[in-house]
């Protein structure tokens, strides 16, 4: 069953790195992901006006040297972007599909969601730096893709395989500075749902691992991402601005 679920990558441009290469790449996903990605992590509960995370130019600079860091750390260790799945190549039919399904699915949420609050969103004029927040947001998950299932799981894809590699990146996925402070707070007042966000966590970890393994592209994985965390907390950035108003 295992070996059906990671049949027939689209490609495999992660062998092309020296073990050596791929170590260096794990040793750099551990730190960004870490030190460097505890110190800048944008959790909502602390997005208040004193916090600098409303300081979105700040905020979006810092997410996009996220993304952009593949490049020089590539040059770095000699290996070309596509070794750390950051090339551009036509989506085939079922990515366009899954991009547009799981774009629907975050748009109809939000609506859903915040449906009725959108014209005293409006009128509170909070829309404008709810939507900078959405763009910061997108640009947000997107760089987990690049550290996690880019930096990080091209190392892990050579030194350990397909499996071992996607087990060990979802779990430093789960247990990082991104996801592990906010389960830990959230299992002492509601354990439910922290059960819940745990499962949430894992499946995402493992879902996007998968579809990095079969598209050996970051793309995508960004691109659907960087969707979910813009609706989702783009809305909730609204919701608390409007609150503080």
């Amino acid at each position: 069953m295992l070996k059906e679920i990671f049949h027939t990558p689209i490609s495999t441009d992660w062998k092309s790195l020296t073990k050596r290469q791929a170590s260096v790449l794990v040793i750099a996903g551990l730190l960004l992901e870490l030190p460097v990605r505890w110190i800048v992590r944008p959790d909502i509960p602390y997005m208040m006006p004193g916090n600098p995370w409303f300081n979105l130019p700040l905020r979006i600079s810092i997410e996009l040297a996220f993304v952009l860091i593949m490049v020089p750390l590539a040059w770095a260790i000699k290996s070309p972007l596509k070794a750390l799945a950051l090339t551009w190549r036509r989506w085939t039919k079922w990515e366009w599909i899954a991009f547009t399904v799981v774009g629907a699915i975050e748009l109809t949420i939000v609506i859903l969601v915040a449906g009725e609050r959108w014209p005293k969103l409006v009128a509170a004029g909070v829309i404008g730096r709810a939507l900078l927040w959405a763009c910061a947001e997108f640009l947000f998950g997107f760089n987990q893709e690049s550290v996690f299932r880019g930096i990080l799981m091209s190392g892990l894809l050579r030194l350990t395989g397909p499996f071992w590699a996607t087990l060990l990146n979802t779990l430093i996925f789960l247990v990082g500075p991104i996801h592990g402070p906010g389960l830990l707070m959230l299992a002492e007042k509601n354990p439910s749902g922290a059960a819940w966000m745990l499962s949430g966590v894992v499946m995402t970890g493992l879902f996007f691992s998968w579809l990095r393994y079969r598209t050996d592209n970051i793309i995508l994985c960004g691109t659907l991402h960087g969707l979910v965390n813009g609706f989702l907390n783009g809305a909730a950035f609204a919701r608390r601005a409007y609150l503080l108003q």
